[in-house]
């Protein structure tokens, strides 16, 4: 098998409603989609996340990085399924762009599956879950309608957990948490995220105040260095969870030496895909941690629920991310509060190629 064709996609998706964190508002989720075409007639797809003021990578970027970089070594590959070798090779050809090497990566293990005819949760070893479980997510807003969102949302789901946004001010962060908790009444747990967004005086105070309040069960990447997480871990009460923290598995390693966590998001996108995702767990598990899988959206959602499946330490559950519109031939919905990975083969899903035809920004194609 040869790869012949590879092909990207700029889009950008509707959101239902503004997410706004310490990093700036949007109302639309911009990603890059990846298509590997091959000479026995199989297509491979990824997905990667855009967010350049977290991650650094903009979507040209992205595009422009995968055609001149990456393109070349999978059409030199003698072996496209033999992903440890072609990792190892796009690595050194384009290195620590994460974001890049995500879309790509993702699309290759697809592409295994289906050569395979298994579900990439099979190659991962199986099975130890349906898939990833899920809490809910209150917008950032007025305290008032915060609280008010948050008995909505308990009312319409029993989620074991509430997600909300603080790291702006840590005045109004511990208003908004006040009116939430009081709102949630002891119903479900809160998980605070900071984005990184205090100091380490800011996150000790407002993170002190929120924990008085009650109902804190997680304090996910209030500041931005890793020795002021372990500081935080040291005199809070709550567990931490590690995000920004962690991008290479060797932060991982650094993150549990100083107990700086207990927990850690994982976000694909950031990590370069499913290989470094499973490396962190291995880290992770061996510490007996935990970790969440970020859902997001479409095809990063969808693997993300096949990660949770096959990863023993992927226990924290993760906020559903609700967009107008999919890349999808069929929408990727949640079953009762948890998210279902495929058994079809590779990710079990496909790409609708009139909705990206409908969303798409910018398209290039390269060939051998």
């Amino acid at each position: 098998m040869r790869i012949t064709a590879l092909r990207t996609h700029v889009v950008a998706l509707p959101r239902t409603d503004t997410l706004t964190t310490r990093y700036g508002s949007g109302d639309l989720a911009t990603t890059v989609l990846v298509e590997i075409e091959t000479d026995e007639g199989l297509t491979g797809i990824g997905q990667t996340a855009v967010a350049p003021r977290s991650y650094g990578e903009t979507a040209e970027g992205i595009s422009a990085n995968i055609h001149a970089h990456l393109a070349p070594v999978l059409f030199a590959a003698e072996d496209p399924l033999n992903l440890a070798a072609l990792h190892a090779a796009t690595e050194a050809a384009l290195p620590d762009h994460w974001s890049s090497h995500a879309g790509v990566e993702l699309a290759l293990w697809d592409l295994k599956g289906k050569a395979h005819g298994e579900p990439v949760h099979a190659l991962l070893g199986g099975k130890v879950r349906p898939g990833l479980s899920l809490m809910g997510f209150v917008h950032h807003d007025t305290p008032e309608r915060m609280a008010a969102e948050a008995r909505s949302v308990l009312d319409t789901q029993a989620f074991p957990v509430l997600k909300m946004k603080v790291g702006l001010d840590p005045v109004a962060d511990v208003a908004r948490y006040r009116a939430v908790a009081e709102a949630v009444d002891g119903r479900a747990l809160i998980q605070v995220d900071g984005n990184a967004g205090y100091d380490l005086w800011e996150a000790h105070w407002a993170l002190a105040e929120m924990e008085a309040i009650g109902g804190l069960g997680a304090i996910e990447q209030p500041v931005a260095s890793t020795d002021d997480l372990a500081e935080l871990a040291r005199r809070l009460k709550t567990p931490i969870m590690a995000d920004e923290a962690i991008y290479a598995p060797s932060d991982a390693i650094d993150v549990v030496r100083r107990r700086a966590a207990t927990l850690a998001l994982m976000k694909i996108t950031k990590h370069g895909g499913v290989r470094h995702v499973h490396e962190i767990a291995t880290i992770f598990d061996a510490a007996d941690l935990t970790l969440s899988i970020a859902i997001y959206f479409d095809l990063i959602a969808v693997v993300a629920a096949h990660l949770a499946a096959a990863l023993p330490c992927a226990r924290w559950p993760s906020p559903f991310t609700q967009l107008d519109a999919t890349v999808l031939s069929e929408p990727f919905e949640p079953s009762g509060l948890s998210l279902d990975a495929p058994d079809a083969p590779g990710w079990g899903v496909a790409f609708d190629p009139d909705a990206v035809a409908r969303f798409r920004v910018a398209t290039a194609t390269s060939s051998p």
